[in-house]
C-alpha cells in the first residue's frame, strides 16, 4: 500500500512538471480558428516532435497517476470513481490528440512547406482545428475529475485531508472547467484566462502528489 501511493505520488508530481516544461517549449496557441498564426508557430517551431513526445509522455503519467490516487482515500465514493473515470476520459483524448499531432501535422505541414499547397493547407488548418478544440475538452475533464475528487474529500475522515484542502479541490476544479468554458466562448481572451482559472487545479494535484509521497494519504 505505502509503496503504491509513492509510487502514484511520483507519477503525479514528474508528470506535472513535464507538462510544465511541454507547456513552455509548445507555441502559444489557444484559438483553433487561427490557422495561420497556428501554421506559423509550427513551421518555426524547432522543437515541435520532441515537445510533444515529452507532453505524451507527462499527461499520461500525471492524469494515470490521479486517477489511481481514489484507491488511498476514498475508493468507495461514486464521486471519486467519476472522478476517477473522467481522468481516464481525459487520457485517452490526450493521447489521441498528441498522437495526431505527432503523426498527421507533420506530415501534412511539410508537403505544405515544400509545395506551397493552398489545400492541403485547408487540410492541415481543419486538422489543428479539431485537435485544439478536442484538447478543451480533454482539460475540461481533467477538471471535473478534481472537482469530484474535492467533492468525495469532504466526506473523508482523515486527519491528512483538511477542509480546506478538500474545499480547494472542489472549488478550484469548478473554477478550472468555467475558464475553459469561457475560453470557448471567446478564444482571444484564453492567454489570460486559462493560466488564472487552471493554475489552481493544477496546483492542487501537485499537492495531493506530495501528500502521497510523504506518506499522507491513509
Amino acid at each position: 500500500m505505502e509503496k503504491g501511493y509513492r509510487l502514484l505520488g511520483a507519477s503525479i508530481f514528474v508528470g506535472g512538471i513535464l507538462m510544465l516544461i511541454g507547456t513552455v517549449l509548445h507555441p502559444p496557441l489557444v484559438n483553433p480558428y487561427d490557422g495561420q498564426t497556428a501554421f506559423h508557430g509550427y513551421s518555426h517551431s524547432r522543437l515541435w516532435m520532441w515537445d510533444h513526445i515529452l507532453m505524451l509522455l507527462a499527461t499520461f503519467l500525471w492524469l494515470l497517476g490521479l486517477a489511481g490516487s481514489r484507491f488511498y482515500y476514498s475508493a468507495g465514493k461514486l464521486s471519486s470513481k467519476l472522478g476517477s473515470y473522467s481522468f481516464i476520459v481525459s487520457i485517452s483524448i490526450w493521447i489521441i490528440i498528441l498522437s495526431a499531432e505527432l503523426t498527421i501535422l507533420p506530415i501534412i505541414g511539410e508537403e505544405v512547406i515544400q509545395n506551397d499547397g493552398s489545400t492541403l493547407f485547408k487540410v492541415w488548418e481543419s486538422v489543428f482545428s479539431f485537435l485544439l478544440l478536442a484538447g478543451y475538452f480533454a482539460v475540461a475533464c481533467g477538471w471535473i475529475g478534481v472537482f469530484l475528487y474535492g467533492w468525495g474529500m469532504r466526506s473523508v475522515k482523515t486527519e491528512h485531508f483538511s477542509s480546506l484542502f478538500n474545499n480547494s479541490a472542489l472549488y478550484s476544479g469548478l473554477i478550472g472547467l468555467i475558464g475553459i468554458i469561457i475560453t470557448c466562448i471567446s478564444f482571444p481572451i484564453g492567454y489570460i484566462v486559462i493560466p488564472l482559472t487552471s493554475g489552481p487545479p493544477f496546483i492542487w494535484t501537485m499537492l495531493l502528489a506530495v501528500k502521497m509521497l510523504r506518506k499522507q494519504v491513509e
